[in-house]
C-alpha cells in the first residue's frame, strides 16, 4: 500500500499508557477503535478490514492475537447488551 494515497488507512498507536499483555485490554482498545471508525466513517464500507490485515501481522506471538480476537467477540456482545439495555 502506498501511504501518500488518499485512500490509504495509516492506524499510528502511540502506546501513551502501556503496552498490555492482557487479552481483555487489548480487545477493549480494538472495540473502541472499531466503533470510532465506524461513527466517524459511517459511509465507508467494511473500514476495519485494514485494521485486522495488520494487527494479524503485528509483533504480537499468533497465539495471543487469537486470543485478543476470541475475547473482541465477548466485548462486542457487552457492548451490544449495554446499547439495548440503555
Amino acid at each position: 500500500r502506498d501511504p501518500t494515497d488518499p485512500s490509504s488507512l495509516v492506524v499510528i498507536d502511540f502506546g501513551l499508557v502501556r503496552q498490555s499483555t492482557d487479552a481483555e485490554e487489548r480487545a477493549v482498545d480494538l472495540y473502541v477503535l472499531e466503533r470510532a471508525i465506524g461513527s466517524t466513517h459511517p459511509l465507508v464500507q467494511h473500514p476495519m478490514e485494514a485494521v485486522w490485515e495488520g494487527y494479524s501481522r503485528s509483533s504480537l506471538p499468533s497465539g495471543k492475537i487469537a486470543q485478543t480476537l476470541q475475547r473482541l467477540e465477548q466485548v462486542r456482545a457487552r457492548g451490544r447488551k449495554r446499547s439495548m439495555i440503555g
